[in-house]
């Protein structure tokens, strides 16, 4: 008995969740659930905190880089942003936090070192 009741809740979650909510969502006070493929079950300040990750599209899969810091992970799914955080490996080189720059993001050489 208990199972089908747990069954029969579970399907009226599912069910309800699948209907779209007219307004944006259950929050409309908040500004609704957001736009397009947000997660209705993130609330949105969390989801729009710097902390968390965001996703974007990818056309191939592997990690390549955004910038000199900030590599892109791609994956079936979609793929995420994230910053070389270790200060022993700071540049991004070839899809991967490094400890050695690019010709692109190497410091400028100081003037000693040009004239040597």
């Amino acid at each position: 008995m208990v199972s089908k009741v747990t069954l029969t809740l579970l399907f009226v979650l599912a069910a309800a969740t699948a209907i779209p909510q007219p307004g944006g969502g259950a929050w409309p006070a908040a500004g609704g659930w957001g736009t397009g493929g947000a997660n209705p079950w993130i609330p949105p300040w969390v989801a729009s905190a710097p902390w968390y990750p965001q996703w974007t599209a990818c056309t191939t899969i592997g990690a390549t880089c955004v910038d000199c810091n900030t590599k892109l992970v791609c994956t079936k799914v979609g793929g995420i942003q994230r910053a070389c955080a270790d200060p022993t490996k700071p540049y991004c080189n070839l899809g991967e936090c490094s400890a050695t720059p690019t010709d692109e993001c190497a410091p400028p050489a100081a003037p000693e070192d040009i004239a040597a």
